[in-house]
């Protein structure tokens, strides 16, 4: 393959990360079995097909190392590969896998901030129930305050009805 005329395109892309993969089949992003290839495509004036070949050959040995490397680090994530010598398409590949990475991590915050607001509103309920329990508290309290007022009151006055009266011999 001619240099100035050929661009080689690699997209190894882990797109489940080993957390995706533990979060189950739901979060699996629909795509290619992991070791998808697109034979390349050479222009006419190419070289022989058995250097081609080889070079094809070299392109996927480093591919599946690298793969190799990524797997021990994080697990075993799917992969795409993919090789081209169309620069447009490659640029289109590109930016799809870029916006699938996207979606898959909106839909993750997505996820974790409807776990959070749930979390929150679990706890506004807590809190609005403590809230009731104790204004029902300081009404019965407020009812006995209220209560032992009122008999206080009629004592005193009792005391002073008492007083008022002159006493018979």
């Amino acid at each position: 393959m001619n240099r100035a005329h050929s661009t080689l395109v690699a997209l190894a892309a882990a797109l489940m990360s080993a957390q995706a993969l533990a979060e189950g089949p739901s979060t699996a992003v629909p795509g290619p079995p992991a070791a998808a290839a697109v034979a390349p495509t050479a222009p006419a004036e190419a070289t022989p097909p058995s250097r081609a070949e080889k070079r094809y050959e070299e392109m996927l040995n480093k591919m599946q190392s690298a793969v190799q490397e990524i797997a021990e680090l994080y697990g075993s994530p799917a992969f795409l590969q993919v090789f081209t010598n169309d620069p447009e398409r490659a640029a289109q590949l590109k930016e799809r896998l870029r916006g699938a990475r996207s979606d898959d991590d909106l839909r993750r915050e997505s996820a974790d901030l409807e776990k959070k607001r749930d979390a929150l509103l679990d706890d506004v309920a807590l809190r609005q129930r403590e809230s009731s329990r104790l204004t029902a508290r300081l009404v019965r309290e407020r009812a006995a305050l209220d209560a032992l007022a009122a008999a206080i009151d009629q004592a005193r006055r009792a005391v002073e009805e008492t007083a008022k009266t002159p006493a018979s011999p």
